[in-house]
């Protein structure tokens, strides 16, 4: 039986991972991302921003895509201390829900400074790299990794995680939020 995933997100680095977690997890499956709404600032700063985001997304994906049997939040934030965080919210129309944490690496003191009084990170980074749409492709775990870890890759190891009661229902018997 074919599922319908859908992604709160239409960017590339989020969508490519959703799709290549999702397609193994689910073969066959149709993943699609769909621009929907945080609900939290543009450059969310702390754990429960950046949680809230991603579950906002989650819950606006999966009622924007007719027929989604699931719908996945991905939101990258900052914590207070500086460092990046990244979290992903799995919603089942079922009911059952999961969160799940990605890595979490301290930036650049320099562009903690400007996040943290309100500018949003990847314009940031783009603006002290010379880049531009950095959050499209390699992120910032990419530029400061220069390339050894990809802003795609990071959101794999946590969708995999995510999806997990989804994947052994029997041993996460209880519907509901995580």
């Amino acid at each position: 039986m074919s599922i319908t995933i859908a992604v709160g997100s239409t960017n590339p680095a989020k969508t490519t991972a959703a799709k290549t977690m999702c397609e193994r997890a689910f073969p066959g499956c149709t993943v699609a991302g769909v621009d929907v709404p945080s609900g939290v600032p543009e450059q969310p700063i702390g754990p429960d921003q950046t949680s809230t985001g991603a579950r906002n997304r989650a819950r606006a994906a999966l009622a924007a895509v007719p027929g989604a049997r699931m719908g996945m939040g991905l939101e990258g934030g900052v914590d207070e201390e500086g460092n990046l965080i990244n979290c992903v919210a799995v919603v089942e129309a079922g009911g059952r829900e999961n969160l799940t944490w990605g890595v979490r690496f301290p930036l650049p003191p320099a562009v903690v400074a400007r996040v943290l009084k309100g500018e949003e990170l990847s314009r940031v980074m783009d603006e002290v790299t010379g880049r531009t749409e950095s959050k499209k492709h390699q992120g910032a775990v990419g530029i400061l990794t220069n390339g050894l870890f990809t802003r795609a890759e990071m959101w794999q190891g946590p969708l995999a995680c995510a999806l997990m009661p989804f994947l052994h229902p029997e041993l996460y018997p209880s519907p509901g939020p995580a």
